[in-house]
């Protein structure tokens, strides 16, 4: 599965599952394979943005993103708009949009409505929680990979995300949302450290 998985920088990432090329907030991505569906977590500049999303729309690219995201859509691509708690398929892809907040900076106010998802891939529940801190709804989740953000103000710490992925039940994790804006190889190696040992811990290379 993880072969799949392409870390593009930031909170970005390319999936290819059963023929299908997925994005997820795609931002200064150096890819341009065409996308079947692109989930947007927020509005953010580093999120949602239109340049990279004209390198890989096309007339059959399906945008999932939640309200606040319309300006600036291909206007070839269909915009799906979600809410957390949202359960859609679109091409075969089952995917539910949960909570992305921040519970004390004001960043990602809960007010917003922004997410984050979770994309059955198979067997494998993938999570990638978008910008938000630790919050109480991660304990409904049940997830197999975690993409953990670890870069505080904006998001929880390398340190809630461990406990973040307890919290989700996750078997593996991926840090995230480091080495451009916030964040380091020190905030991985705080994840690493306060990960239990059933959770495993995969650092992706740049793509």
């Amino acid at each position: 599965m993880l072969d799949t998985i392409k870390w593009l920088g930031h909170a970005s990432f390319m999936i290819e599952y059963a023929g299908k090329i997925i994005y997820i907030d795609p931002w200064e991505i150096n890819l341009s394979n065409p996308a079947d569906i692109i989930f947007i977590t927020h509005s953010h500049f580093d999120h949602f943005s239109p340049p990279d999303l004209a390198k890989i729309a096309t007339q059959k690219t399906y945008i999932i993103a939640p309200a606040g995201c319309s300006g600036g859509i291909p206007d070839e691509a269909e915009l799906i708009v979600v809410s957390p708690s949202d359960e859609k398929e679109i091409l075969g892809v089952k995917f539910k949009a949960v909570p992305a907040y921040n519970t004390s900076a004001q960043f990602h106010p809960k007010s917003n409505g922004w997410v984050g998802y979770l994309i059955k891939l198979g067997e494998t529940v993938l999570y990638h929680p978008g910008d938000t801190d630790l919050i109480p709804e991660m304990s409904d989740l049940k997830v197999d990979i975690a993409l953990l953000p670890i870069t505080p103000p904006y998001t929880m710490d390398a340190e809630d995300a461990a406990e973040a992925a307890k919290r989700v039940k996750a078997k593996e994790v991926i840090p995230m949302h480091y080495g451009k804006i916030a964040g380091s190889e020190k905030d991985v190696e705080v994840l690493k450290n306060n990960l239990p040992e059933n959770i495993k811990l995969t650092v992706l290379p740049l793509n």
